[in-house]
Parts: C-alpha cells; sequence; structure tokens
C-alpha cells in the first residue's frame, strides 16, 4: 500500500497537526509534512463515533487498504501496514520479499497477510536474544494472518501461539519451544489443536506424552489435515495407537521421524510395522513415512516409493 509504505519512517500521530519538526525547525520536505499538508477534518453522512469505530476495526486487511485509499483519516486513526509480501529474519537481519527492511523504523502497527520466517544464525553468545526475535516484534503486529510460518530456534508463549498461528496454513516449527506461563512446554497436540486452518504441520522436538495421540484423534481439524509430520519422536509416543488409527487413516500423510534414544524393543516394533507396509500390495489407507535406527537403505528405499506413490490416495 503506497501511502501507508510512505509514512512508514514518518506517520502523522494526530489529526491535528499538519506539520513535522526537527530539532525545534519545520522540516517541509519530510513525508509527514506532504501527508498532513492534504489532510484535512471530514464530514461524514453517519455519525463520527460511528467512522471512528470503523477506523479502529477494520475486519479485513483488504477492507482497511480500500479506506486508507479512500480518505486518510483512517489511517491517521489507526496507522497500519499491511505486509503482503514474504517477511523474513534470517542471519542477522529482516528483509520483505529480499529487500533489507529496518523493523526497528518502523512505527506503525504490521499487518501480516503472506509468509512469515524467522530463522537467525545460530550464535553461542546470542543465542537467547535470538530465541526472542519474534516475541520482539509480537507489540509491532496489528494482526498476523499469515499463510505460511516458519520458526527456527525460536521460544514463544502459549498466550501468543493463536495470534500467531491461528490462520495459517502451514506450520514448520524447526526447535521452537512454546511455553506455558509456568515455564513448562506446551504439549504438541495443543499446537496442532490451535492452528485450526492448517492443512500442512511439520514440528521437530515436540513435546510429547503417552497420551499424545489418543489427543490428537480429540482435534476435529487433526483429521482434516493434509501432512502431519513430527521429527525427533521420543519412545512415549503410544505407536500402537498410532498403528491403529494408520489402518483407518485415508487423509493424513504422516511423516515420523524417531528419536536415536529408542529401545531395541520400541525399533523392533517399528521394523514390524514398516515390513507390513512394504509389503502390502493394495491399499485402503494412507501408509506413514518412519525414519528411525535400524531402518536399513533398502528398507528405507521401498518404504519411500510406497509413501509417496500413496500420498495422494
Amino acid at each position: 500500500m503506497d501511502l501507508t509504505v510512505a509514512l512508514i519512517e514518518n506517520p502523522p500521530s494526530n489529526g491535528e497537526s499538519n506539520g513535522a519538526e526537527d530539532d525545534g525547525m519545520i522540516d517541509r520536505n519530510s513525508k509527514r509534512v506532504k501527508f498532513m499538508a492534504t489532510y484535512y477534518h471530514q464530514s461524514f453522512s453517519i455519525p463520527e463515533s460511528f467512522v471512528f469505530y470503523i477506523a479502529k476495526n477494520p475486519i479485513t486487511w483488504k477492507l482497511y487498504q480500500k479506506m486508507v485509499k479512500t480518505c486518510k483519516f483512517f489511517f491517521v486513526k489507526n496507522p497500519i501496514l499491511v505486509v503482503d509480501k514474504y517477511l523474513c529474519y534470517y542471519g542477522s537481519k529482516w528483509t520483505m520479499e529480499k529487500a533489507p527492511y529496518d523493523m526497528d523504523q518502523t512505527t506503525s502497527k504490521l499487518w501480516i497477510t503472506s509468509d512469515l520466517n524467522v530463522s537467525p544464525k545460530y550464535s553461542i553468545t546470542a543465542e537467547t536474544k535470538d530465541r526472542n526475535i519474534l516475541t520482539s516484534i509480537i507489540p509491532k503486529l496489528y494482526r498476523c494472518d499469515v499463510r505460511v510460518l516458519f520458526l527456527l530456534n525460536q521460544d514463544i508463549s502459549y498466550h501468543d501461539l493463536p495470534f500467531l498461528t491461528s490462520s495459517a496454513e502451514s506450520v514448520f516449527f524447526n526447535q521452537v519451544v512454546v511455553k506455558h506461563e509456568d515455564g513448562s512446554n506446551v504439549d504438541v497436540q495443543k499446537i496442532v489443536e490451535i492452528a485450526s486452518n492448517a492443512t500442512r504441520i511439520n514440528i521437530s522436538y515436540p513435546t510429547i506424552t503417552s497420551k499424545t495421540m489418543e489427543e490428537l484423534l480429540k482435534i476435529p481439524n487433526f483429521l482434516t489435515l493434509r501432512v502431519f509430520a513430527i521429527n525427533n519422536v521420543p519412545e512415549v509416543f503410544d505407536i500402537e495407537a498410532f498403528y491403529v488409527h494408520m489402518k483407518k487413516n485415508k487423509t493424513i500423510n504422516f511423516i515420523l521421524f524417531f528419536d536415536e534414544s529408542i529401545s531395541d524393543e520400541y525399533m523392533k516394533r517399528l521394523d514390524e510395522i514398516t515390513d507390513e507396509i512394504i509389503a502390502t500390495k493394495e491399499f485402503d489407507y494412507k501408509p506413514a513415512l518412519f525414519g528411525f535406527r535400524g531402518l536399513d537403505y533398502e528398507r528405507d528405499l521401498k518404504l519411500d516409493d510406497v509413501f509417496y506413490s500413496k500420498r495422494n490416495l
């Protein structure tokens, strides 16, 4: 949105002034002054209180853009930058569609409507700070209507989870820790439940209990997923409950990579399920893709062939 972009650095503070001060001097060439030079009080045909409410509570980002294009009043009362391009923090800097973006200079609220990627550069000395990159910009966000959310090495609170994931179609959490207020980790099924619009969820190092599979099956949106991939699955995961569901599953492409710490007994059960899948000629369910210690190269290739040939069943 051109008007909003032009005002990122120098937005109007209110509707009463049409000047911009710089150390007590008026900067006649500032973006703010150019904007305010043509802004004046509007006479609306409906009560001003109603117009003010509309300005403060836009229903969609497209509606907000139309409002701002129609009248500057709406931006002055509620300055929002609609980010409908790929927003990314990679390494140590923010970019928007690969162009450098100075997040610190942004004074308008951000309404993210496209994809968000936070992948900080690994650093031992700055690890704690880098794990809070996403959390640090949440106060700047008006809304987060992302389509794809990719997070790497981030700590986020359970309180912020609905704000960040409720609209996402794809969620990728790589070494992401979601915590309750008491400091305990949030179970993976809680993340799935809140990401209610997602069709693809991929989580590494999930917090899993013996009840995880049972709880997942109670979540309506879990059963409508296209892809559910979890890495570093611990032995506490109920493989028998999963197996029972897999034999009935016709919708979800399961990708499960198990932690190296699984016992020989658990590995033996995975071997049995894998061999059964490989030996099956006709499927009336979607076979899962497994990765675990002890899975030899030849069977791994066969399992891959079966999975990718049946994933659109």
